[in-house]
C-alpha cells in the first residue's frame, strides 16, 4: 500500500509527515511548490476543465482583494502557473504510483488540480479537514464539507442506536486573526444568532447559491428585521482576515447588532442560528438549537435543521417560530454517528495513537 500527500502549507506538511510517520504504508509527503515537473503534463491538459478550476479560484481573489491591478496580476499569474502545477502533480503522482492520495480539503486550487491528475491516473483519493464537532478530524473518501459520504436521509439516522450517547458540550475557541472591533456585547432577550462566514472560503464560494457574500446575506437580515418582531444578533469570523464590514456595521439599529461575544454564549442563549453552512450549525445542534440553513451541507437535512432557499421562505420559518419544536431524538443519533462513527478522534493539530489508528482502520475498510 502506497499513499502519496499533497500539501501545500506548512502546517499541512508537518500534519502529513506525521501521518506519514505514524501508519504502516509506504508514504511520500510532495510538497509544493516544486521544481521536480513531467513535461508530459502539457499533453494531458486538454483533459482537465482548467477554466472551471479557474473561474473559482478568480471568485476567491474578487472577494478577497481590493486592488484591481493586484487582482489582475494575480489572475495572469494563476494562468501561467496552471500547466506547471499539473506538471508538478504528473511527476509525483508517476514515480511514486499511488493507491491512494491524500490531501487537505480538495477544492482549494492547487489541491483541485492535483485531485484531476490523479483522476486521469485512476489514483483514489482521501480528503482530510477541520472536524465539524470539537476535539475531531475530518477524513472522507468522497469529499468533504457539502460533497462529503454522509447519508442525507433522516431515516438513516433515526434508526441508530447508542448505548453511550456523551457529547462534547464545551466548543473549541477560535483566536482572531484581526484587530478585534469592540462591541456592546449586551444581548437580547430574544434574538436570532448570525455566524458570519469566510468570504472567500469554499463554503460561500462553492456551496451558497443564492447568496453571494456576507454583505448580500445583511441585505436579507435587513429585510428580515423590518419584518419581524425579533433582533438579530452578527458575530464575525474569527478567521477573516480582509473583510471590512465597516458599512455594515454602520447599517446596525436596535433590531441588528453586531457582537464579539464568545461564540457558545451565543448559541446558547439564542431563539435560533440562521446561517449559509457554517460549523457554527453542527455546534449549535449539540445543544438542540433550532438552525436554519440556507446553503449546501451535508447537515442540511429536514428534521434535523429546517432549510431556506429564499428570504420568504425564512420569513415563514421565523414568523411559525414558536410552533418549532425540535426532534432532540433525531439530531442526538445524527450527532452521535458523526461524532463516533464518522469523524476521526482528536483534533488534528494534536493527532495521538487513536488518531493514526482511526485513520489506518478506515483505511483497511476502504481496500
Amino acid at each position: 500500500m502506497k499513499i502519496l500527500f499533497f500539501a501545500v502549507t506548512k502546517r499541512q506538511y508537518n500534519y502529513f509527515k506525521n501521518l506519514a510517520n505514524n501508519l504502516p504504508y509506504s508514504s511520500r509527503v510532495q510538497f509544493f511548490p516544486s521544481l521536480s515537473i513531467s513535461l508530459e503534463g502539457l499533453k494531458i491538459l486538454k483533459e482537465i476543465d482548467k477554466n472551471r478550476i479557474l473561474d473559482r479560484k478568480f471568485i476567491e481573489i474578487e472577494a478577497k482583494y481590493k486592488n484591481s491591478i493586484y487582482k489582475s496580476l494575480y489572475k495572469l499569474f494563476l494562468r501561467v502557473q496552471f500547466p506547471w502545477v499539473v506538471m508538478v502533480s504528473l511527476k509525483a503522482l508517476k514515480s511514486f504510483k499511488p493507491d491512494f492520495v491524500l490531501l487537505w480539503n480538495g477544492k482549494k486550487f492547487y489541491q483541485e488540480i492535483f485531485l484531476e491528475v490523479a483522476k486521469i491516473l485512476k489514483v483514489k483519493p482521501i480528503f482530510f479537514e477541520n472536524g465539524v464537532l470539537p476535539n475531531r478530524t475530518t477524513m472522507d473518501f468522497i469529499g468533504v464539507n457539502a460533497s462529503n459520504s454522509l447519508p442525507r436521509d433522516a431515516k438513516f439516522y433515526k434508526n441508530l442506536s447508542y448505548k453511550s450517547r456523551d457529547l462534547p458540550q464545551k466548543l473549541e475557541v477560535r483566536k482572531s486573526k484581526k484587530a478585534k472591533k469592540s462591541f456592546d456585547n449586551r444581548l437580547p432577550k430574544k434574538y436570532i444568532f448570525i455566524p458570519f462566514q469566510v468570504a472567500y472560503d469554499t463554503q460561500i464560494v462553492q456551496h451558497s447559491p443564492w447568496i453571494k457574500d456576507m454583505f448580500e446575506f445583511f441585505d436579507i437580515i435587513e429585510w428580515l428585521s423590518q419584518r419581524l418582531d425579533i433582533t438579530f444578533v452578527i458575530k464575525e469570523h474569527p478567521s477573516d482576515r480582509v473583510s471590512d464590514y465597516s458599512t455594515l456595521h454602520k447599517r446596525a439599529n436596535q433590531k441588528i447588532q453586531f457582537s464579539s461575544e464568545n461564540t457558545q454564549t451565543l448559541i446558547e442563549n439564542s431563539l435560533a442560528i440562521m446561517t449559509i453552512n457554517s460549523s457554527v450549525a453542527m455546534e449549535s445542534l449539540l445543544f438542540k438549537k433550532r438552525v436554519i440553513v440556507l446553503g449546501e451541507a451535508f447537515f442540511a437535512i429536514d428534521g434535523v435543521v429546517k432549510v431556506a432557499s429564499s428570504k420568504e421562505e425564512i420569513l415563514e420559518i421565523l414568523e411559525d417560530i414558536d410552533n418549532w419544536r425540535v426532534d432532540e431524538r433525531l439530531i442526538d443519533n445524527f450527532l452521535q454517528y458523526i461524532y463516533k462513527d464518522y469523524l476521526i478522534p482528536t483534533n488534528w493539530r494534536n493527532p495521538d495513537k487513536k488518531h493514526y489508528q482511526a485513520i489506518e482502520q478506515k483505511i483497511e475498510e476502504s481496500i
